[in-house]
């Protein structure tokens, strides 16, 4: 009996250890991701829709919380800290002054695109837009004649800081972030070619490509910085919108990764025009039936200067 009861006795010490790792370490499904805990199974926004409850369950952001920390960690892309970080260090104020342009007198410098997207909208006015590739903020720009004309505002992206500084002498009535959209669900830090209108982000998959790589860039003197990219997702909260009319994407040929990593049940974005480097059809097809799973008509393919842009439009 005194034998039975000792094992016993053991038997319920060893059991408490295993008790209070599950104590501190919560079912993947209700896992609070704000460190090292609960990696096997995450809590997935692209395919979750129960916000709210992550929203009380995720702790303020810390002391911890620095883009490299986001980055290493693949926060979600509504993670306090991910929208603390874009809020704190890389987004810019509307202006509130008059604008400031080179060429006052050109009503719309887009290729049409801003033309086509509002005939879809009924010419809409006080709308908002999202510019993705914003470059100066008024050269070839899709979103300068709906603010100046119709009293839209928005958000302007443009990664090349020599880009972005002369968008910001524009006085743009608009949010603006020198960043660039992630192709992953969450931020990270990339090799962007600085490139006038034409930077992108420099894919290097092995050794024989980096070294293709460095002798095309060289040659026509092209220059690698790092960029911070964010979530599309993340950057709406941060502004708190989650309504868009326009989205203008011209990512250099990331446009497909962007758009496959926005939870779309979660946004409501009217129009976009997206940017195709060819008249590929593979391409425009593969962009043209991903998003019509999430409910957008293709409206066609519209000519450019040396380009192509895809115009969606959301089914009402």
């Amino acid at each position: 009996m005194w034998r039975w009861r000792t094992k016993r006795g053991y038997a319920v010490i060893s059991v408490l250890p295993i008790v209070a790792l599950l104590l501190l370490y919560p079912h993947p499904r209700r896992c609070v991701y704000f460190g090292l805990i609960c990696k096997s199974e995450l809590y997935n926004l692209m395919r979750e829709t129960y916000g709210e409850q992550w929203s009380t369950l995720v702790p303020p952001p810390g002391p911890e919380c620095t883009t490299e920390y986001a980055n290493a960690n693949r926060l979600q892309q509504d993670h306090p800290c991910v929208l603390k970080l874009i809020r704190s260090e890389y987004l810019y104020q509307p202006s509130d002054v008059p604008l400031n342009l080179s060429r006052p007198l050109v009503a719309d410098p887009s290729s049409g695109q801003s033309k086509v997207v509002l005939a879809h909208l009924r010419n809409q006015t006080g709308g908002f837009f999202v510019e993705c590739g914003a470059f100066d903020g008024e050269l070839g720009s899709n979103s300068l004649f709906m603010e100046r004309q119709l009293n839209w505002n928005g958000i302007l992206i443009e990664p090349d800081r020599k880009s972005f500084d002369k968008l910001l002498s524009k006085r743009r009535h608009a949010w603006a972030l020198p960043v660039c959209l992630s192709t992953e669900p969450f931020p990270t830090k990339v090799s962007f070619e600085s490139n006038y209108q034409s930077g992108k982000i420099n894919v290097q998959n092995d050794e024989e490509h980096m070294k293709m790589e460095a002798e095309r860039l060289k040659m026509n003197g092209i220059k690698l910085i790092d960029v911070q990219c964010f979530p599309f997702y993340s950057i709406l909260l941060a502004v708190g919108r989650t309504r868009v009319d326009y989205f203008s994407l011209d990512v250099e040929g990331a446009e497909s990764q962007v758009l496959a990593n926005v939870p779309w049940h979660l946004v409501n974005v009217k129009t976009l025009t997206v940017e195709i480097s060819s008249q590929n059809q593979t391409v425009v097809s593969q962009v043209a039936n991903h998003m019509k799973a999430y409910g957008y008509d293709n409206k066609g393919l519209m000519k450019g200067q040396g380009f192509y842009d895809l115009v969606l439009v959301k089914r009402s």
